[in-house]
């Protein structure tokens, strides 16, 4: 299956879905329409706030200006920026040797292959240690629409100037829906469903029982109605699951008694 046809399916289903493909609708309501008026300015928008798409970016000298990171225009152009994650700790740590935890990933793999020696408990407790340090300490503050300020609760100058840092940025996901995951897509068809079904609905619904010189518009809108009506639903599924297990790109707080 190419990107092209993702969307292509998705209309498709919609309209047996629906059962719409035997309306004669006009042009500025037909299936070519609902992808560009309905699912990418509407579903996609309502979708990707619960369940973003996460990109890598870097920040560094080349964008810092002052206390601030600007994320480059050319990303704001094509991207929409929802918010940020956190810095990307085991691809900083490659870079940065003053957080060890790279070496921390390495002994715990030696305590578990070789066996257990006083030094590899003693340099993992201390790599531990080092980790919750800096990982705690650090925090990304986002000020919309792209700037980013890299905050320390111990030292807010504590990287030099030219250190990279790499980061997710939470975005909008592609038209194509090529970056919505398999396992969430169902619930996106779901909404992309009743998003169609509403936008159908205000407008035919103009029209409905309406008397002519030949006879009564008897359109039968309840399936539609009905139909849009389970977006409010919907939504409450997609804030129930917001922060979970099941959305890789939000933080999942366990509390343990």
């Amino acid at each position: 299956m190419t990107m092209a046809n993702s969307m292509t399916l998705l209309l498709n289903k919609i309209e047996r879905r629906l059962g719409t493909k035997q309306l004669n609708l006009p042009e500025y309501m037909s299936k070519d329409k609902w992808a560009e008026e309905v699912i990418c300015n509407e579903t996609l928008d309502t979708f990707s706030r619960y369940f973003p798409n996460k990109f890598p970016y870097i920040l560094g000298p080349q964008n810092r200006k002052g206390k601030y990171y600007l994320i480059d225009e050319s990303i704001c152009d094509h991207m929409t920026i929802l918010g940020i994650q956190d810095i990307d700790w085991r691809a900083f740590s490659l870079g940065y040797p003053g957080l060890l935890y790279g070496a921390g990933s390495i002994n715990a793999y030696d305590m578990c292959t070789t066996g257990f020696d006083v030094d590899t408990v003693i340099d993992t407790q201390m790599v531990a240690d080092h980790v919750s340090i800096f990982s705690n300490g650090i925090y990304l503050d986002y000020i919309p629409p792209n700037k980013i300020k890299l905050n320390a609760i111990i030292n807010s100058n504590f990287l030099p100037k030219n250190q990279e840092i790499p980061i997710n940025l939470l975005v909008k996901h592609a038209d194509n829906l090529m970056t919505i995951p398999p396992t969430q897509m169902e619930t996106f068809e779901q909404l992309a469903l009743a998003d169609v079904a509403t936008f159908l609905y205000e407008h035919l619904k103009m029209y409905d029982n309406l008397e002519t010189t030949f006879s009564n518009i008897d359109l039968k809108l309840a399936s539609l109605e009905e139909k849009a009506r389970q977006r409010d639903q919907i939504i409450e599924e997609l804030k129930s699951s917001y922060v979970s297990a099941s959305n890789r790109n939000q933080p999942v707080m366990l509390t343990i008694n």
